[in-house]
């Protein structure tokens, strides 16, 4: 079983409390997880030196059990290997990840009661921080569900005949993002001292405006500023006033996948697209046919495109291997470079503040910021489109 060594987020709690964070405690975790058989699951967590992947000591039918130390609470997304946790878009292919379970992992007891068919829906007992999650679930919940039975839906009509109905479930689905993102919100403004808030913090930079982030950064505990966690949602704050709209993009050279070197300046006259993807991305690889369909629509008429990749595979060759491959099975026709290549130097994901794939931004002829989204639901870029042609 992989253990953590550093703490990552720990010391978001208050400052009288850090030095005992600072200890490894010892956890338990039994998960109760009906008709999971001989499926796999694991504990999923990041420490300052990397992922974690925890595997269960023991196992005793639908009864897993994980054992170990941690340093403070993370946060743990579990990961199962029964067939409802994805949605195959085509037999042994491309899938998108049904909703994951997380809970807080604290030096404590946690109790998971739940079905493997809907794991996500699972009840988790043990500490406060999983008290304060549980909250904010109760209300989250209704509209995780929703989202999933819309996503498979228009996952399953991918025809070109079901375009119109596409639009719809991608409408409604940017509508409950909306909503979630909503109660998000209050809770992070609500909760000032809660772990759980530094941990939506993380994620929800482009949710906000850059100052709007900066105001809900700046009223956490204190005690959260100078952690480890805290620097990082620094960083974030400082990405997002670089990508804030009317901010100037990002100038970049990177290596298309022509082997030749782009450089965003070049298309300084036109309007641009950047589109962050991945080819291990279900949603971004299912928006692609959509997206073809705008290109064609407004490419004559003054819109370019430039796909910027970020791919997982640990290795520059595997990573340019998949992306090459997804370009060719999607049919993208326009510019593509991989943020792969010198990333440890320019890293565009961060400068970025990408806080989701896909996330498309629209820049206008002076390669200012003119729209921002993240996710593929909704028809917000058709309209943005609509606008400037």
């Amino acid at each position: 079983m992989n253990k953590p060594t550093i703490i990552m987020a720990g010391s978001l709690l208050l400052a009288s409390l850090q030095g005992l964070l600072a200890q490894q405690k010892p956890y338990t975790v039994t998960a109760n997880i009906k008709g999971q058989g001989d499926y796999k699951v694991t504990l999923n967590y990041h420490t300052a030196k990397g992922a974690v992947r925890d595997t269960p000591q023991v196992i005793n039918g639908d009864q897993f059990i994980f054992k170990g130390n941690v340093e403070g609470p993370v946060l743990v997304t579990v990961i199962s290997g029964h067939p409802a946790s994805r949605f195959e878009m085509s037999k042994g292919g491309m899938f998108v990840p049904a909703p994951r379970l997380e809970f807080i992992l604290t030096g404590t007891s946690i109790r998971i009661d739940g079905d493997a068919t809907t794991l996500y829906k699972a009840t988790v007992k043990g500490g406060k921080e999983n008290d304060e999650l549980n909250a904010l679930k109760k209300k989250t919940l209704p509209l995780t569900q929703k989202s999933w039975e819309m996503k498979q839906q228009s996952l399953s009509h991918r025809r070109p005949e079901d375009s119109t109905l596409r639009k719809e479930l991608m409408a409604e689905m940017g509508k409950t993002a909306d909503q979630t993102k909503e109660v998000q919100k209050q809770f992070v403004a609500t909760h000032p001292a809660s772990y759980v808030s530094i941990t939506l913090l993380t994620t929800m930079y482009s949710d906000y405006t850059a100052a709007e982030y900066e105001k809900v950064f700046n009223n956490l505990a204190p005690a959260y500023k100078e952690t480890f966690l805290g620097k990082y949602v620094a960083g974030k704050v400082a990405g997002t006033k670089a990508t804030e709209l009317g901010a100037t993009a990002i100038n970049f050279t990177k290596t298309d996948n022509n082997g030749q070197p782009f450089t965003l300046s070049s298309l300084k006259g036109k309007y641009v697209l950047l589109d962050f993807w991945g080819s291990w991305c279900g949603p971004c690889r299912a928006s692609h046919p959509h997206l073809k369909e705008l290109y064609t629509e407004y490419k004559g008429k003054g819109l370019e495109i430039v796909g910027i990749a970020d791919e997982k595979a640990g290795e520059l060759e595997q990573a340019k291997g998949a992306w090459l491959k997804a370009i060719q099975g999607d049919g993208l026709p326009w510019i593509q470079v991989l943020n792969n290549f010198g990333k440890e130097k320019d890293d565009l994901v961060t400068k970025y503040a990408i806080s989701g794939f896909p996330t498309k931004i629209l820049l206008d002829k002076d390669g200012k910021i003119i729209f921002k989204i993240v996710g593929a639901g909704g028809t917000d870029l058709d309209e943005a489109l609509k606008k400037v042609f």
